[in-house]
């Protein structure tokens, strides 16, 4: 590093389970191009057990890679620790209860780090590309459920796994933007026509499209990225009725975390970033 390029902030030690780290904070300038110029559109579209990514050629609408990451084990971490905490309340346990709260915390930090990780080294890996991210402003407000889906929902962490995607696609000069998305995933990604979702499976209504179904998480990624297309293009969303270039590419489906021989779990970030990138 040298004193033009770089300055340093501020440095804290810490010491955690017998080893000392320093963690110091560093500032610099960098140019990150403009959503608009992106020649590879990166949609992610996020629920509430999948993060789903497409690479999205601008110029062809071809798929140049695909690939769901689930995360379900934060919600199940989440419910039992709810489920833990509730028990120590009704026997007068606070200080264990904020104990388990600030567990719940350190564990969804790290499973949102490596998943934001994920997401910026799959962008890599294509040319000069773009993170899209569709709009979730409101969507807890919009949607009414009882008591227990509310508490699930209140407590995805949709907003902060996006911050850590921004800013760690700064570092990396990849620009990152947001798109409306009505429809989202009610949507064909190749026609546009309204079609419904059974389980993991969209099923399009219109019999003259040339793809009759698809991966649903995929399917609405692929809308994320053409949707940031047709904003900068100008294009009436609603008016369009050919969308896309369908290759139905296998979705790589990634289980972060888990048991058993059969579970598919690599070692690091990059090697399962490069799982959903299609061979040439």
């Amino acid at each position: 590093m040298t004193e033009n390029e770089w300055s340093l902030g501020q440095a804290e030690l810490l010491y955690r389970d017998g080893v000392y780290y320093l963690h110091v904070t560093v500032k610099t300038e960098l140019e990150v191009p403009k959503p608009e110029d992106a020649d590879t559109l990166v949609g992610v579209d996020i629920n509430e057990r999948n993060i789903a990514l497409t690479a999205l050629n601008r110029e062809t609408m071809d798929t140049l890679g695909t690939l769901v990451l689930d995360y379900g084990t934060v919600k199940a971490e989440r419910q039992r620790y709810h489920t833990i905490t509730k028990r120590c309340q009704e026997h007068g346990k606070h200080s264990i209860h904020h104990q388990l709260g600030e567990k719940e915390e350190r564990y969804t930090e790290w499973v949102l780090h490596r998943l934001s990780r994920v997401v910026v080294e799959f962008a890599q890996q294509f040319s000069n590309p773009g993170i899209v991210f569709e709009d979730l402003s409101g969507i807890r407000d919009a949607i009414k459920y009882g008591t227990y889906m509310n508490r699930r929902l209140h407590k995805l962490p949709f907003h902060k796994f996006e911050q850590q995607v921004r800013y760690k696609a700064t570092w990396n000069q990849i620009s990152c933007e947001t798109v409306e998305s009505p429809y989202n995933s009610k949507s064909c990604s190749c026609c546009g026509h309204r079609g419904y979702r059974q389980g993991r499976r969209f099923r399009c209504t219109n019999d003259s499209c040339e793809v009759q179904q698809d991966h649903a998480d995929r399917n609405a990624s692929v809308n994320v990225a053409w949707r940031a297309w047709a904003k900068h293009a100008g294009v009436d969303v609603e008016s369009v009725t050919y969308r896309t270039h369908k290759t139905q590419p296998q979705v790589r489906l990634v289980r972060l975390s888990g048991s058993g021989r059969s579970v598919n779990r690599p070692s690091s970030s990059r090697e399962i970033a490069s799982r959903g990138v299609l061979a040439t």
